[in-house]
């Protein structure tokens, strides 16, 4: 018999578990306070496009997000690929998986033996289990419980941390490397070993045609659980675990404070598009100094390499107060320094704030994982799901809905 589900969030993890409900023939509902799906991937307008501020990148090993999108007949992909070009000894080095040879010479000259070997045992755990590229992976977790769940600053040298680890932790959990723990790491080598593309068409399309089949209550926040329960058989929240916190504690306090514990970072991304192109076509993305409020500078698209998206986080980013104007400013001179944008006229901009932008999980998060499932199973016809659950990208955001929604399921 079809069962009436409420899904809270509109995010990656909420239209997925929407979508794994309404395929096993229940009617859904996904309530969401903003106005349009997608969550920090919903779209925002620049000059006549809608683009995305928030997580856009598909790697080829994305294989759950990638049936999906086939299911819902959006397959336009585009190359994207890796490219980050950072200064080193006055000169600057690309990363580019179109290079892999050259990359992983430069990436690995000069990094101590000991740091090449703690390296490599991760990234072979992360090559011979696919479970070790998302959060509770066995492999990771074994490694991290010998060593205490150190830090990666913590657990690897500066040298590495310098030309890798850093830029990785920055870009995945707005956090710098001695605020993520050695537990989570394989989440940040999956990707940097993936091959990632861009839907040509952007996500709007895939949103239109995934609301014609499950029906979506834009502009609503659900601040009650329990008068949402009256209205159906069962809820499943989708929610970054500082939101569902709130939502859950009147069930459980318990539960709610262990999703207070999970960190999450602030972020804002500026995207400003200008009346050439800024990038070549050799470099198209510049990594920033540690010292600098922005982290990433990096064309759009190949394709679209007069767009450029200015990324701020990390520990220097968080210091300091900005207006959207001065944000502009400090990421047009630094990058004026790497780039073509003295010859270019920036004809348009928009900028994006999240307080609460990354999830940046816990030591031991694992453990802490389980507890959250311990604490949920007492409560009826209600589940949990989110970017803590397997991890902070799209694919990860994925699987943990479908997973969250088969354990509800089963509860029907």
């Amino acid at each position: 018999m079809a069962a009436d589900i409420a899904v809270v969030g509109g995010g990656w993890s909420g239209i997925a578990a929407a979508w794994r409900l309404q395929a096993a023939g229940h009617a859904v509902t996904v309530y969401d306070d903003q106005d349009r799906l997608g969550g920090r991937s919903a779209g925002v307008r620049l000059g006549e496009r809608m683009l995305t501020a928030g997580g856009k990148n598909i790697g080829r090993k994305y294989s759950v997000f990638r049936s999906f999108t086939a299911e819902l007949g959006c397959d336009d992909w585009e190359f994207f690929g890796i490219n980050s070009t950072r200064s080193d000894g006055g000169r600057d080095r690309t990363i580019d998986s179109g290079k892999k040879v050259s990359s992983i010479f430069h990436l690995l000259k000069d990094i101590p033996v000991r740091d090449l070997v703690r390296g490599l045992r991760v990234v072979r755990a992360v090559r011979s289990q696919d479970e070790n590229r998302f959060l509770a992976g066995p492999g990771l977790v074994a490694m991290a419980a010998r060593k205490g769940d150190p830090t990666l600053a913590e657990h690897f040298g500066p040298v590495l941390r310098k030309k890798l680890i850093r830029s990785l932790t920055v870009r995945m959990n707005g956090a710098e490397d001695d605020e993520v723990y050695l537990e989570c790491f394989g989440t940040h080598l999956g990707m940097v070993m993936d091959t990632f593309e861009q839907l040509s068409s952007g996500f709007e399309t895939l949103f239109e045609r995934f609301g014609k089949h499950v029906a979506f209550q834009g502009g609503t926040r659900v601040t009650d659980l329990a008068v949402l329960r009256e209205r159906h058989d069962a809820v499943l929240v989708a929610l970054p675990a500082h939101a569902a916190a709130p939502l859950v504690e009147p069930l459980s306090r318990v539960l709610a404070e262990e999703l207070r514990g999970i960190r999450y970072f602030p972020a804002a991304v500026v995207l400003a598009e200008y009346d050439r192109p800024v990038f070549g076509e050799r470099a198209r993305a510049f990594v920033q100094p540690a010292g600098s409020p922005l982290s990433n500078a990096g064309a759009y698209g190949v394709h679209d390499r007069h767009i450029v998206r200015y990324t701020f986080s990390g520990r220097a980013h968080r210091a300091a107060e900005r207006t959207d104007e001065e944000l502009l400013a400090i990421a047009e001179a630094q990058l004026g320094k790497q780039a073509e944008l003295a010859r270019a006229e920036r004809v348009a901009a928009v900028t994006k704030r999240w307080e609460r932008a990354y999830c940046g999980y816990s030591r031991h998060h694992s453990a802490r994982l389980a507890r959250i499932q311990r604490a949920v199973e007492p409560l009826d016809r209600l589940e949990l799901t989110g970017d803590y659950r397997r991890g902070a990208s799209i694919e990860a955001c994925f699987r943990a809905g479908y997973e969250n929604a088969d354990r509800l399921l089963k509860a029907l």
